[in-house]
């Protein structure tokens, strides 16, 4: 999941649009687990980073469910709410949290999915 999550963050980096969801975000901490494997995504004032571990850096959100679904989470290919819907996904926070997190996840899609619109 980790090389996943690696390339997600450097999608991320690329989408200026993105960027100025997360500009002025203090902190959002996201637990992701998956199959007994815990990883962190922090976004701080426009950065996001992978931490290997938890540490005391604002509220922490949980994403948790099979590998499949949080793949397709992070590579944009399924909406947060629809995984959830589906029961494909659990995910503790606030609705306003999850609208945020499900486009920051589905804003950073990767290029080639727009291929056919850019040619």
């Amino acid at each position: 999941m980790k090389e996943l999550i690696q390339i997600f963050l450097s999608a991320i980096k690329q989408r200026s649009h993105v960027l100025k969801l997360i500009e002025k975000l203090d902190g959002l901490k996201i637990r992701l687990v998956c199959e007994g494997q815990e990883d962190f995504l922090v976004f701080h004032r426009g950065e996001v980073s992978l931490l290997a571990d938890d540490n005391d850096i604002a509220a922490t959100y949980d994403i948790s469910g099979q590998q499949d679904s949080i793949y397709s989470l992070l590579e944009g290919k399924e909406k947060l709410r629809i995984l959830m819907k589906n029961g494909q996904l659990k995910v503790k926070a606030p609705i306003r949290t999850i609208l945020l997190i499900e486009s920051i996840f589905y804003l950073t899609k990767p290029a080639e999915r727009f291929k056919e619109f850019i040619s």
